[in-house]
């Protein structure tokens, strides 16, 4: 599959996770999903079985988490953490994405946030941005996705046809 295939708006994250998976790879730390969708799932699924990394799926939306074999959670706080190597944030409801995002700062090399342009201020990410000291942004018109450490340097991306600051 082709992380670079038909990128819009709606699955944009999905430069941004190819970079942290090809960062991650030698790791063996599984890949944490919050919220499956098309743009994300059967491209992780497929990742996954190639390299025989662990993927760990939830979604709040009993019928999506049915739809991708996920597992289907009704309260975000019931979930026992591991530590991860990546970590896909793109779950409902989104005023729960800060939450997690603080949550889960320390569990991760890398994270991607979907849907952090400035004006989506019902995810509340201003309250997050300052646990992370590396961040990235790819900008689009429409929705932008970010990749945020604790603990990893991220140097310049460079992604021909994409906007990353």
């Amino acid at each position: 599959m082709n992380f670079l295939a038909d990128v819009t708006n709606w699955n944009n994250h999905r430069p941004l996770l190819l970079w942290a998976l090809k960062h991650t790879k030698q790791n063996n730390l599984p890949i944490l999903e919050m919220g499956c969708g098309d743009g994300s799932t059967p491209y992780l699924q497929h990742y996954c079985k190639s390299t025989g990394k662990r993927l760990i799926s939830y979604d709040y939306n009993k019928e999506w988490a049915d739809k991708f074999g996920a597992t289907h959670v009704e309260d975000w706080d019931s979930i026992q953490h591991e530590q991860y190597s990546v970590i896909l944030i793109d779950h409902s409801p989104g005023e729960r994405r800060h939450i997690d995002i603080a949550n889960l700062a320390d569990k991760c090399d890398y994270m991607v946030i979907h849907d952090s342009e400035p004006s989506a201020t019902g995810y509340m990410l201003d309250k997050v941005w300052h646990l992370f000291p590396f961040r990235r942004d790819l900008i689009t018109d429409g929705a932008w996705a970010t990749i945020v450490s604790k603990t990893k340097i991220i140097p310049p991306i460079n992604i021909n046809g994409f906007n990353i600051k």
